[in-house]
């Protein structure tokens, strides 16, 4: 979970999604954010699929995933890494998605704030503490709602 602050870029080049103006503004507005790497990055993706193959478009369904930015990226968007946040389903394309997305906003607002005692299990971690508050932060969202 520490992986993106041990691997950033030093050049200004931007190779990884750590050293993208998004991260940067977020640890240099809120500094507490960006003095603890266990602190969470997120994306957040959505996109309709059809789920009775490609013929039918009577149906679509939306997963709607966060994607942690902690780990590498070549684990960030496979299986066991990602995270399915909410499916919402069909038969149509929702004509207001806010109301299905209001519990993950609302538990995003809560990482955002903090989550108390977070156990550290990692036994590197000699001189930083073992308990702490988790945050998290959501970078972006990919979609193609309009």
């Amino acid at each position: 979970m520490t992986w993106h602050k041990e691997h950033r870029s030093d050049d200004g080049v931007l190779r990884l999604v750590v050293d993208s103006p998004a991260v940067h503004h977020v640890e240099q507005t809120w500094q507490e954010f960006g003095r603890d790497p266990r602190h969470l990055r997120f994306g957040l993706a959505s996109d309709g699929v059809s789920s009775y193959g490609v013929k039918s478009s009577s149906h679509s369904t939306w997963p709607v995933v966060l994607t942690n930015y902690n780990v590498p990226p070549w684990l960030a968007s496979k299986k066991g890494f990602l995270l399915l946040s909410l499916i919402i389903p069909g038969p149509k394309k929702v004509k207001n998605i806010d109301i299905y997305l209001e519990p993950l906003v609302e538990e995003l607002q809560q990482l955002w704030t903090g989550v108390d005692d977070v156990y550290d299990g990692r036994t590197e971690r000699i001189g930083r503490d073992r308990w702490f508050t988790l945050k998290g932060v959501l970078l972006w969202t990919m979609h193609d709602y309009p």
